[in-house]
């Protein structure tokens, strides 16, 4: 079961390079100024390798504001033809579930989006993006109004729950 606040692009088929979007629009999460750990779900519907040179890279972008002027690749799914990806068979459809926190070289990114980066001679997937089992570890979260927030110090741990 997942919330659909999560969600970081809708299902649909896209075959250049660009963000995820949901409901048409631009989708950017603040995940809040605490260390947040959590899985990033791909749902793959289809994905087309025609002429053996199809790369799909999936990322999840971490940026320090709502603009992105500071982006960073927190995680990658790397799909596509077994000619140009690591491994001995072309990828296939199905659900990939990729851990993910949002600090990286020490720095706390808030905001995240999911980015894919397609090459190839006639690329063409059909994905899902969300995001689940989300941790916040310390400090406040803000992923969204229907999840949980933690606060933990060093003597004392509380966990408040709003909806």
């Amino acid at each position: 079961m997942y919330d659909t606040l999560l969600r970081l692009k809708d299902h649909g088929a896209v075959s250049a390079s660009g963000y995820g979007t949901v409901g048409g629009e631009a989708t950017v999460l603040d995940v809040g100024q605490a260390l947040v750990i959590g899985s990033l779900v791909f749902d793959i519907f289809k994905i087309d390798v025609p002429t053996n040179d199809e790369l799909y890279r999936l990322h999840l972008m971490g940026g320090d504001d709502e603009s992105f002027t500071n982006e960073v690749s927190l995680c990658c799914l790397e799909l596509g033809a077994a000619e140009v990806v690591e491994g001995s068979g072309d990828s296939v459809r199905a659900r990939y579930v990729l851990p993910f926190s949002n600090e990286k070289a020490g720095t706390i990114y808030p905001y995240v989006r999911v980015r894919h980066v397609i090459s190839g001679s006639a690329p063409r997937i059909n994905y899902k993006a969300t995001i689940t089992h989300v941790h916040g570890l310390r400090g406040t979260t803000n992923i969204a109004e229907s999840t949980t927030t933690t606060t933990t110090s060093s003597s004392s741990s509380t966990t408040t729950t709003t909806a």
